[in-house]
Parts: C-alpha cells; sequence; structure tokens
C-alpha cells in the first residue's frame, strides 16, 4: 500500500480543525496530528500541528516530507507574520499546493497578491465552505525528491508495547517496508539491525507499507533505548555522514548571512543542529553531531530558531 502525505498549514486553529474534521478521518493526535482519508484507491494522510507559532519545528517537519501542501489563506483576508513564514517554508522545500479559501471575503486574485512572491502564490486556488467535504487533490502525487526504491523510514516515536516488544512509529519517506527486512537505524551503533516482525497501518495488520503511508512496525532484535538517538531506518543502502555539502536558496525575506553560524537544519522528518560554514557563493558544508542518510538532490531548509519573525533562511539541495 502506498499513500500520499498532504500538509495543512495555517494559522488558525479552528479553521483547521474544522476543515480537518470535514475532509477526513482523525487517526492520530499526538506529536503531529494524522487524518487520513481514502479516495479513488489511494490512501492520504493529513499532517497538521497546533504548536505554530510559538514553534516552527512541527511545520518544518511536516513540510519535509509532505508531498502536498493546502494553505488556508486567513479567513480575515490579512496575512500575518506567521501566515508569511509558513510560505517561506514552502516555498523552500519546494511543495507543491493548493491555496484555500475558506469562508473568507478574500478573493483568489487578493490571495495570489498578498503572497507575490512566494511559491505559494502561484499555487492555484479553491474556494470552499468550512463545512465541505469535497477536496480536489488531483493534482496530489509522490514527491520527485526522494528516491522510488530504497526504503527509507522516519521514526518519530519508540516504545514498548507489552507483549509485542518494541515498537515504532512513523512515516515510510522512500520503497516499501516488509515483513522480515532487516532494518539499519540512523544514527546507530555499527552492525546493529532491527527485524521487522509486524506492520500495522491504522491498527490492522500488513505484510509491507509503501512510501506515503504512516506505520507501526514491530521489531525484534532492538530495544527502544537502543532506538534513542535512531530517527531512520533503511536497509544499508543510504549513504549517511555528518559533514554534508549542499547549495543554499537563500530567503530573499531572510536579511542575515548564514554562515559561518550554527544554527539548524531541517532534514527529512528532523531538525538537526548544525556548523555552517561558506564553500563559494552559495554552497555550504555543515558538521553535524550524529550522521544522517543523503542522497544527491535531496532538499532541507536551513532554519533559525532565534530568527524572529522569519525563522526559514532558506532551502538547501544537497550535493557530492
Amino acid at each position: 500500500m502506498d499513500g500520499i502525505t498532504v500538509g495543512v498549514f495555517g494559522t488558525d486553529q479552528q479553521s483547521k480543525s474544522s476543515f480537518e474534521s470535514a475532509v477526513a478521518k482523525k487517526s492520530e493526535a499526538e506529536g503531529i496530528a494524522v487524518h487520513t482519508r481514502s479516495e479513488g484507491g489511494r490512501r492520504y494522510s493529513f499532517l497538521d500541528t497546533s504548536d505554530f507559532p510559538e514553534h516552527i519545528q512541527g511545520y518544518a517537519a511536516i513540510a519535509s516530507i509532505c508531498d502536498y501542501a493546502l494553505y488556508l489563506f486567513p479567513k480575515s483576508g490579512r496575512l500575518s507574520a506567521p501566515d508569511g513564514e509558513l510560505a517561506v517554508l514552502l516555498g523552500s522545500f519546494r511543495v507543491p499546493g493548493t491555496l484555500e479559501l475558506i469562508d473568507g471575503p478574500a478573493s483568489a486574485e487578493y490571495a495570489a497578491s498578498a503572497l507575490k512572491g512566494t511559491l505559494v502564490g502561484d499555487y492555484r486556488s479553491e474556494e470552499r465552505q468550512s463545512s465541505s467535504s469535497a477536496l480536489d487533490l488531483s493534482s496530489a502525487g509522490p514527491r520527485l525528491d526522494f528516491p522510488k526504491e530504497k526504503p527509507l523510514v522516519y521514526i518519530d516515536r519508540v516504545f514498548t508495547v507489552k507483549g509485542v516488544g518494541t515498537v515504532a512509529l512513523g512515516f515510510v519517506l522512500s520503497g516499501t517496508v516488509s515483513i522480515h527486512d532487516q532494518l539499519r537505524p540512523i544514527p546507530g551503533p555499527e552492525g546493529l539491525r532491527a527485524d521487522v516482525r509486524g506492520i500495522q497501518i491504522n491498527d490492522v495488520d500488513f505484510e509491507s507499507a509503501g512510501r506515503g503511508i504512516r506505520v507501526g512496525l514491530s521489531l525484534r532484535g532492538v530495544e527502544p533505548k537502543d532506538l534513542d538517538r535512531s530517527h531512520w531506518l533503511d536497509d544499508g543502502s543510504f549513504q549517511v555522514t555528518d559533514s554534508p555539502t549542499f547549495e543554499l536558496s537563500k530567503s530573499p525575506f531572510y536579511r542575515q548571512e548564514v554562515a559561518p553560524r550554527e544554527l539548524h537544519l531541517q532534514l527529512p522528518g528532523e531538525m538537526v543542529p548544525a556548523k555552517l560554514s561558506a564553500l563559494g557563493a552559495s554552497n555550504l558544508a555543515a558538521q553535524l553531531p550524529w550522521q544522517v542518510p543523503v542522497w544527491e538532490g535531496m532538499r532541507g531548509a536551513v532554519i533559525d530558531l532565534n530568527g524572529g519573525n522569519l525563522r526559514v533562511a532558506g532551502g538547501i539541495t544537497f550535493k557530492f
């Protein structure tokens, strides 16, 4: 089973809740909130967070793994600094999407003009009522910057279930994970492997799970403490490094210098502290505290957690 992950981006929690309740069914509320919907034989997972704008980490994680974005234009018709920050965040990851105009006075032309200079300003617009369950997802498809074949899972929770053992929850970012796969924790001790003894999707057992699916993996051969610092699982085929290089596309709205500084990199799923240094006009190197999976063309973002009204310094593309 494959799926599509859809990020729901907006600053009005009540509007987001009403929208999500109308179009999907809540399946998980802890951490990143997940709503699911099946349509045309495809499973859609809608991802949201309630900690913005106080914290950007939740939305940065969602932007780093989602296939498609739904940007909810504020009902007031006026953009705030956090609304603009979300638009810059989506542009940094080049996430395609739709500009949703819900029960609001703003026209499509006005919304696009207000967001001019951002990727979201070029999104197609959809006018809708908050109670409507209809949603056009025909443009939503798998992200092109993730590998197609090699399995990679971002894990965000690990715990013990009585009678089951170690369970990891996460999102399949690429490839397919199957029962009896031997997965490598990243970062993790050299040679450590976790045997997949069970797979669940919304509490239903499956033999395998493909990209875009929220999964629960029952693991043999590891304890939760073994995965305390692990954020990904793969089959051992991904390159890992703690000193990546990448090209920066700096946001025109971010006024400070990026290197040399200590900031954060938002990688697929996880935010990592980084010591940044310049290699040229737009090329940077980073020193990370642990190894991370990388591939040619992988996207990320430079995040300045102390950046005030704009914490997104720009998008990055990994190079070798």
